[in-house]
């Protein structure tokens, strides 16, 4: 009886979603607590329960790969939030954009100072370029540059929750008080996490974060095709 459960395709989408809804809700009552946020408990929980049972990963995809059909949609659902905040756009678009290339030239300088520093082969800087973009558009550009997607999803999240847990501590120690500002700081490095936190903060937060999070990953989609020449020259 137990085997059967096991392999059965509907148990483990069930208990990942299960697991979801049961970390939002703890993360309703325990806000501040960065363990339930419902992404990060989900994946534990279920790396958990895959050793404690012997699972293998094959087994789980049998029901876990259909959340991935959500990919798609969800990138293309991303188009929605850009129509709703456009207005910050037209407004700030001199600082935004400034802000989300200059922080994706950065980012994308430090792979590579950390590529010669570990001696990453070309794989791997693929693997780490859309870390800080959404899973959804993390995952096509990982595929298209020929990094290794399933560590790419696991290194967004790490950076995720990484960016909404010291973001506003960041921004106490260097006095960064502007909204705009602080919104696009964690729409464009810590994605939905960040935007997540951001909402917290306040609504031009929440707004300029979830605006930065679609521009952010226009910008790395566009110039993450421009990286496969230097990663080549880099660590090929």
């Amino acid at each position: 009886m137990l085997d059967k459960l096991i392999t059965s395709p509907l148990m483990w989408i069930t208990l990942t979603v299960g697991l979801y809804l049961l970390a939002a809700r703890l993360k309703a009552k325990w806000p501040k607590n960065p363990l339930f946020t419902p992404l990060v408990f989900a994946i534990i929980m279920v790396i958990l329960i895959l050793l404690v049972t012997g699972t293998p990963l094959e087994t789980y995809n049998a029901g876990g790969q259909f959340i991935g059909l959500f990919v798609t949609p969800a990138t293309v659902a991303l188009a929605i939030k850009l129509e709703k905040n456009f207005v910050y756009l037209k407004q700030y678009y001199s600082a935004i954009l400034t802000g989300i290339f200059s922080g994706v030239i950065l980012h994308t300088i430090m792979i590579y100072i950390f590529g010669f520093i570990f001696q990453f082969d070309t794989q791997m800087a693929a693997t780490l370029v859309p870390k800080s973009i959404t899973t959804a558009i993390a995952v096509g550009v990982s595929e298209s540059l020929g990094g290794i997607v399933s560590l790419t999803v696991a290194v967004v999240v790490f950076t995720g929750v990484i960016g909404a847990v010291i973001g506003p501590t960041v921004f106490k120690l260097f006095k960064i008080d502007d909204p705009v500002a602080q919104g696009v700081a964690l729409g464009s490095s810590s994605h939905a996490m960040g935007t997540t936190k951001a909402i917290e903060m306040g609504d031009v937060q929440g707004a300029m974060s979830g605006l930065s999070i679609v521009v952010t990953g226009i910008v790395v989609v566009i110039l993450a095709p421009l990286t496969q020449p230097l990663t080549q020259l880099f660590f090929g």
